[in-house]
């Protein structure tokens, strides 16, 4: 049996921590009653960027009906997107794959593990990710100007993050 997606609207009232320190949902005030939104570890973040405390929060999520969540204090529900006003799925802020662009001016670069570049940092605070390889293609410094396509992820802080396919129109590949 398919489960349908239902709109929550509503105020949240506290995000919800796991164990490691990421978000892993929220519990929202509606009509009244207190709901609980779950998150992926990958959609945290997100979560974390658009509410908090006392602010409005707007989801598609499907119930959950699961045997641990039976005994449950309040209602569980498993997030699946969050929603604009008219109830419509908004994906770019879950970090759904599809194609991006991203500009900005570069504010500093970003470091791989092993001390290479790999990446640049924006005056808005957004992340490009371009790895190594596409550091030097693309022959950024600092105050350079970029546009960048790629797919959007956010952060564990909650800034966009761009996996850069072209930049400033180089192939990366």
């Amino acid at each position: 049996m398919a489960k349908h997606s239902e709109l929550l609207h509503g105020t949240c009232q506290q995000l919800l921590f796991s164990p490691k320190g990421g978000i892993e949902g929220a519990l929202v005030k509606m009509k009244g009653k207190v709901v609980q939104v779950s998150v992926s570890p990958d959609k945290g973040a997100a979560l974390a960027q658009v509410t908090g405390p006392g602010r409005q929060l707007r989801v598609l999520a499907v119930p959950d009906h699961s045997p641990k969540t039976a005994e449950g204090a309040h209602p569980v529900f498993k997030f699946e997107s969050f929603a604009d006003v008219a109830g419509q799925a908004i994906k770019a802020l879950d970090g759904e794959p599809g194609e991006t662009t991203i500009k900005g001016v570069v504010q500093a670069w970003h470091f791989a593990r092993h001390g290479e570049p790999n990446g640049v940092i924006l005056e808005t605070g957004e992340f490009i990710h371009l790895r190594p390889h596409g550091m030097v293609a693309a022959g950024l410094d600092i105050g350079s100007k970029v546009n960048a396509v790629g797919e959007l992820r956010m952060t564990a802080l909650g800034t966009r993050m761009l996996e850069a396919h072209r930049v400033n129109r180089v192939d990366l590949a």
